[in-house]
């Protein structure tokens, strides 16, 4: 299995110390480097090119939020997870319209954080079910764009995927659900992103929402 590159961006030593010690004990997880700012993080990222930056909301300079959409904005496949106190809905909605690919609380327990690490590597949205629809309902509603149909008519197999995403499915169940590759998974989201104008996995379900397309009648075929 091979390793996940981690970045932690918060500005408090201990907690930063404190991160380090819990994912210690887990050898799939490397961690390459420390933020203490937002500008920090994003330059950090720019940098060490991790494969997952936990990201705090509250940082002096740059906020989390503010430095998520800037590293998504310099590299679309990059992953941010929030790592955070607060438990806010409007926090969670703009953390993941900048782009964050979940958002996980400060008093999760090791083995969780460590799953949830790697879960978000994999492309799974990192938010429990009721509350990942809740996110992609009110962001659906908060997109600062119009409802408008896709640029290009999705396909059939675009499709499946997009109702997979609202889901909150990750790369490698949807590739395992599909029969398909995770690389052939990741090369039609890229092809879903420009049809529906958008860059992130969250606004892709978001999208997928206001138009109804998560409620379009297609048979998933057995893997």
């Amino acid at each position: 299995m091979s390793r996940v590159r981690v970045l932690i961006a918060d500005d408090r030593p201990i907690f930063r110390a404190g991160v380090q010690g819990m994912l210690r004990d887990f050898p799939e997880i490397d961690i390459v480097g420390e933020a203490v700012t937002g500008r920090q993080a994003v330059e950090h990222t720019r940098r060490l090119k991790p494969d997952v930056v936990l990201m705090d909301l509250n940082m002096p300079e740059m906020g989390g939020i503010a430095a998520t959409r800037a590293i998504k904005e310099e590299d679309p496949e990059r992953v941010v997870l929030a790592l955070t106190v607060s438990e806010a809905e409007e926090d969670i909605v703009e953390m993941v319209a900048a782009g964050a690919s979940g958002y996980v609380l400060k008093d999760v327990d090791p083995v969780t954080l460590a799953r949830s690490i790697q879960d978000a590597h994999a492309g799974r949205f990192q938010l429990n079910d009721a509350l990942t629809r809740r996110v992609i309902m009110r962001l659906g509603a908060t997109l600062k764009r119009p409802r408008r149909p896709p640029a290009e008519p999705l396909t059939e197999r675009e499709t499946e995927i997009l109702q997979s995403v609202v889901e909150g499915k990750g790369n490698k169940a949807i590739a395992n659900r599909l029969g398909l590759s995770e690389g052939t998974i990741k090369s039609h989201l890229r092809n879903i992103y420009r049809k529906l104008r958008v860059q992130t996995r969250a606004e892709a379900a978001a999208q997928a929402v206001q138009l109804d397309i998560d409620r379009t009648d297609v048979r998933y075929r057995q893997a």
